[in-house]
């Protein structure tokens, strides 16, 4: 099993008096004289410019003091000084990841800011900044996709040049081009590029102790990732992966232990699709976590294959999605649907996928509701079905921590 390491790695923010002391300084601005050399960037520069601006370092007053981590703004209200960021769990727990113990306080700052370092005290810790540092309302997290959201209301969002992430609409491609943002080694904000190695895997990733061998099934969790070859670092954790137009296509959550620039990132469609269901749910139930509707279907992938299409030069993977098994109780109960049939697409309202690959239907089903109806189509040695359910409160459960 190749082991992987959240890249926060544990990442306690150590004094940086005298590195930072020039901070204090006053100086006077003087804007930079534009060139014909600095408009005429590259796409990929352009791209890296505008995602800074909608990325932010995080620091969270754990129980062992401070650590670093990022965030992507995801919504951003500048009129009223409303922004909701995504990051990852593990970068506002506090103690034990398996707990629901929180970080005390959290944290935001935006690109381009005066930085922070920590002072140590006889009694404490203290974060000293210079400038733009957001207080951030933990909203909910889920523990078994790594993602919390956070809530920041402040005045200073009208002043500041930030802008929430434009979500890219499609998933990223084998080798096409990214960019990693986060705070790698509490340095601040900061780039990396590299290509899409990996579209779509399952990845297994230690959350143990630092000094600890996983031994123990309690120690790792598993969750589906892409993977990418630009460097991360401790502190990378939360922060944005990025196209080469600046679009949002994943969170960076993970590295290898024993390979360099072999990283690992949450795919937006996920991290969204479980930002917005915690929303929800928080708003809808005042309850924290993620909430799944129980369809009483299980299923899997089976006979994937990789084709090459001549048109666009680029590898698709197809696989069929085969139930496995169908529950009693569930949702999809009385459908008729029977082991070994091929689910081929769902739809819900005026949004029909027709599948292709089993974590679509994942996905999709993290952005199903109470009340909504569910119209799903799948095919066996009769031909085509289709079958339509109303979901209620009862239908749904919360997602626990999937431990390996």
């Amino acid at each position: 099993m190749k082991k992987f390491r959240s890249a926060l790695l544990a990442l306690l923010i150590l004094p940086c008096a005298l590195f930072f002391g020039a901070c204090s300084v006053q100086t006077e601005y003087v804007s930079p004289t534009v060139t014909e050399e600095v408009v005429l960037t590259s796409d990929l520069t352009q791209a890296t410019n505008l995602a800074m601006m909608s990325t932010v370092a995080i620091f969270a007053q754990t129980s062992g003091g401070y650590a670093a981590g990022a965030g992507v703004i995801c919504s951003l209200d500048q009129s009223s000084g409303e922004a909701y960021i995504i990051t990852n769990y593990h970068v506002v727990s506090s103690g034990d990841y398996f707990s629901d113990a929180i970080a005390s306080t959290i944290y935001a700052q935006p690109y381009g800011s005066q930085y922070c370092y920590v002072a140590d005290n006889m009694f404490a810790t203290e974060l000293v900044t210079g400038n733009n540092l957001l207080t951030c309302e933990y909203v909910g997290g889920s523990q078994a996709y790594d993602i919390a959201v956070l809530r920041v209301e402040d005045s200073l969002l009208l002043e500041l040049d930030v802008r929430a992430a434009t979500i890219a609409s499609s998933t990223p491609k084998l080798g096409s081009q990214v960019i990693a943002i986060g705070n790698p080694n509490f340095e601040g904000l900061s780039a990396t590029r590299g290509i899409i190695s990996v579209e779509s895997e399952q990845i297994d990733v230690y959350v143990g102790n630092e000094e600890n061998v996983p031994v123990s099934t309690n120690e790792v969790v598993s969750y589906r990732a892409i993977r990418f070859d630009a460097a991360i670092n401790g502190g990378n954790s939360g922060g944005g992966l990025f196209n080469e137009k600046g679009e949002l296509v994943g969170i960076p959550s993970a590295s290898a232990e024993d390979l360099d620039d072999y990283s690992s990132a949450i795919p937006v469609s996920v991290a969204v699709g479980v930002a917005q269901n915690i929303v929800d749910t928080r708003q809808s139930y005042n309850l924290s976590g993620v909430y799944l509707v129980d369809i009483g279907i299980e299923y899997s992938a089976n006979n994937s294959k990789a084709v090459y299409d001549e048109a666009t030069g680029l590898t698709y993977i197809k696989e069929d999605i085969l139930v496995s098994t169908i529950s009693r109780s569930g949702l999809f109960a009385e459908s008729g649907i029977t082991a070994l049939d091929k689910i081929t697409s769902i739809k819900c309202g005026d949004r029909e996928l027709e599948l292709s690959r089993a974590f679509e239907l994942d996905d999709f089903l993290l952005t199903i509701r109470p009340g909504d109806t569910i119209e799903l189509t799948w095919v066996n040695g009769d031909g085509g079905h289709t079958y339509s359910a109303t979901t209620s409160r009862t239908n749904f459960g919360i997602v626990s921590v999937s431990r390996v």
